[in-house]
Formats: structure tokens, C-alpha cells, sequence
């Protein structure tokens, strides 16, 4: 078996396409069709450098320096399955495993470089989200976390290291529960993050305990959209997030669970707790103490989007209009970012009635969302157009109504 057949039956197994793939390792299609096919681009330990973190495997499966060595590796890792490991076990900071994998009567070493290598396969997730939605990121996140999976079941490490493992194996199972949430999977995100609150409890690491909480409220608290019940346990989820943040995170992540607080209080309709904790959250994102790590997305744009859902709960729309607008103008770098604000705000007109205005808004981000993968993103655009479908004497309300016909 070649080095580009192990590449292109570990892809397929997974799920993942080549120009998937290619938007991971920074190439283009061809690039990774030549790459299956054994070129040129097979001998560069960088390019399978890449791949290996795409994929999730080890790079001691693709770079070959003995063709018989190689070969019985590449056996071993396909008959262990690493890509379809059962389930994690526990591992505590402080707790060590040094017992071999008994299906294969061997011992997988884990050390720092294979922590950093997930850990980078976070960041990369979480970026790629921003920009292209989860629909494409879903094979590949759930990828990564059956690898994590199976270094902490099989693994033998150190630890400091088994700890460290833990961590990241909970953070990328935050980053699978968000793409799957973005690609319309709620159900699959919640149990992600439920697995990742107790990887993280386990491994005693708060930071990570408060991504899982903070999530897993933000997703009770926007399951069905602006139709969904207020749920006390998302107010739960959020302050005990808050709590984990407060004693571990840095200023972005205490300011993001602060938000979140206030997206669970807007649910619910408590104007003072929203006030309070927007307060929370603007004077944790002006504070020096403390370190975020480099998951924690929240640019100003966030503050004033998630301020700007909270107080729309609340039916207080010249306010919602004005955080929302802001978090527009502030987000042009992240397609799918501004897109979001963009829908957020054109729904926050329609319920303020001013649907002429939510039209102009919509006509001048359905191009975007049309580009985007993100079955949350068109879900929401859909919905919104039934909304304005009894408008349609409105002049913008035809116009809009016309574009979504022709692109669905």
C-alpha cells in the first residue's frame, strides 16, 4: 500500500472529499488527487506533515523510510481502527495509562508534539468555520475526535501529558459540537459538549469546562431560533460556565461566558440580569488578568452581535438594531460571521415591522449565505422568508421574495 493509497482510503473513511481536504492542508483539489496518485508533492515531509493533522493519524503512517517497516504499520494502524475508536476513557490530571492497546499487543507513545497537533487541528476547525460554515467540517471534526479518543484509550503517557490530552480532547469536542450545530445537528452537538463538560471536569481543566458549559447553554437557548422556550437549565449552564471562567479563563473567555449569561437571561426576558451580566461582560473584555487561549473567538463584532440578540428577546428593538448594525460594520472579514449579524438584524426589523428595511438587508447577504455551507444559516434564511411571504405587496418583500425562488 503507497503512501497516496493510505492517504485516499483514510479520507473516504472518514467522510471527507478531496477539495475538503484541500481547504485543510491550504491546496487545491488537484493538488490532492496528484498527492493520492503518489506525486511528486509524496517525498515532502511538510505537505504530509499537514495531512497527518488533517486526518488525524500519525505522521510515522505516511512518511516511510523503510518500505517494510511502513508496511506493518500501515497494516496495524488499519487493523486497530484507530478512525473508529469506541469509547474515551477518563483521564484525569494526575492519572497516567501505560497499558498497551489489547487489540494489537502494542504500546501508541503520546507525547507533547501529538498534544500540539490536536491542538492546532482546534484552532484550524474553529477558523475554517468562520469562513466556509460546518456543513464541510462535520466528517472531519468527528475524525479528530475519535483520534483523540484513541490516544487517551490506548495511549501510553506521562502525566502531564495524559492531562494535557485530556484538555484538547475535550476542546475538540467543543469545535465537533459547534460544526455540527452550525450544519443543523443540534442533537449531535449536545452530546458533544455534554462528552466534552466531563473530559474537561475530569481532566480538572476550566477553561475548557467553561467552552462545554457555555456552548451547551447557547444551544438551548437558540435551538429553534427565536422560537425557542426559555429553558432554566441554559441560565444554569451559563453561570456555571461563568464560574469555570472566572477561576481559569483570561478576559475574552470571562467576557464570553458573561454573554452568554445574558443570551440565557434575554430567553427568559429578565432585563436586570441582562444588564447586569453585558455588564459583566464589557468590563472582564477591558481586563489584563488572566490568560485566553487561542480558541476563544470574540471580537468586538461578538459583543455587540450577542448584546444585540439579548435585548431583541427582550422586544427592545431600537437597541438591538443599533448592537446588531454594529457587529455588521465590525465583522467583514468573516463571511459567515457577518451573514449571521446580517439575519439576526433583518429579523429584529420584521419584529420592530419595519419590513422594507429587513428586505435591504437580506437582499445584500443572500449572494453570502448562498456560498456558505451552514444548513443553520439557510434554515434561518428560509424561515425568515416565509415570515415575509404574507408582505409581499411590499415592493422590497417581491424583490427579496423573487431571489430566494431563483436560488432555491
Amino acid at each position: 500500500m503507497t503512501t497516496g493509497e493510505v492517504i485516499r482510503r483514510i479520507r473516504k473513511s472518514i467522510g471527507m472529499t478531496q477539495s475538503e481536504l484541500a481547504a485543510l492542508i491550504h491546496v487545491t483539489q488537484p493538488g490532492i488527487s496528484q498527492l493520492e496518485h503518489d506525486g511528486p508533492a509524496i517525498h515532502d515531509v511538510r505537505t504530509l506533515r499537514r495531512v497527518a493533522r488533517a486526518l488525524g493519524v500519525p505522521l510515522d503512517i505516511l512518511v516511510v523510510e523503510d518500505e517494510e517497516e511502513a508496511a506493518v504499520k500501515r497494516r496495524e494502524f488499519f487493523r486497530v481502527g484507530a478512525l473508529g475508536a469506541g469509547s474515551m476513557a477518563v483521564v484525569g490530571a494526575g492519572t497516567s495509562r501505560a497499558a498497551p492497546d489489547s487489540a494489537s499487543g502494542s504500546t501508541l507513545k503520546v507525547g507533547a508534539a501529538d498534544v500540539s497537533a490536536l491542538s492546532d487541528s482546534v484552532n484550524q476547525i474553529h477558523d475554517l468555520d468562520l469562513v466556509i460554515g460546518g456543513d464541510r467540517l462535520r466528517a472531519v471534526a468527528a475524525a479528530q475526535v475519535r483520534y483523540a479518543q484513541h490516544l487517551l484509550n490506548v495511549g501510553s503517557y506521562s502525566d502531564a501529558v495524559g492531562s494535557d490530552l485530556a484538555s484538547v480532547t475535550a476542546e475538540m469536542m467543543v469545535a465537533a459540537g459547534w460544526v455540527h450545530y452550525d450544519s443543523g445537528d443540534p442533537d449531535s452537538a449536545g452530546r458533544y459538549y455534554a462528552e466534552a463538560a466531563q473530559t474537561a471536569t475530569a481532566a480538572d481543566d476550566g477553561v475548557a469546562a467553561a467552552h462545554a458549559l457555555g456552548n451547551a447553554s447557547h444551544l438551548m437557548v437558540n435551538r429553534f431560533g427565536s422560537n425557542t422556550a426559555p429553558d432554566q437549565r441554559a441560565t444554569q449552564y451559563a453561570q456555571a460556565a461563568s464560574r469555570a471562567a472566572l477561576k481559569a479563563g483570561g478576559p475574552k473567555l470571562r467576557a464570553l461566558m458573561a454573554l452568554r449569561e445574558a443570551e440565557a437571561h434575554g430567553a427568559r426576558g429578565d432585563r436586570a440580569e441582562i444588564a447586569k451580566a453585558i455588564g459583566r461582560a464589557f468590563r472582564a473584555y477591558e481586563s489584563t488578568r488572566g490568560y485566553d487561549p487561542d480558541w476563544v473567538y470574540l471580537p468586538e463584532a461578538e459583543m455587540s452581535g450577542v448584546s444585540g440578540k439579548a435585548y431583541m428577546r427582550l422586544g427592545d428593538y431600537a437597541a438591538a438594531t443599533t448592537h446588531l448594525r454594529d457587529a455588521i460594520e465590525r465583522s467583514a472579514a468573516w463571511p459567515r460571521e457577518r451573514a449571521s449579524w446580517q439575519l439576526h438584524l433583518a429579523h429584529n426589523l420584521i419584529q420592530d415591522g419595519d419590513v422594507s428595511q429587513a428586505c435591504s438587508v437580506l437582499t445584500g447577504t443572500l449572494p453570502t449565505i448562498s456560498d456558505l455551507a451552514s444548513a443553520r444559516l439557510q434554515k434561518r434564511l428560509d424561515e425568515t422568508a416565509a415570515t415575509l411571504r404574507p408582505h409581499a405587496k411590499v415592493p422590497e418583500v417581491r424583490k427579496l421574495l423573487a431571489m430566494w425562488a431563483y436560488r432555491a
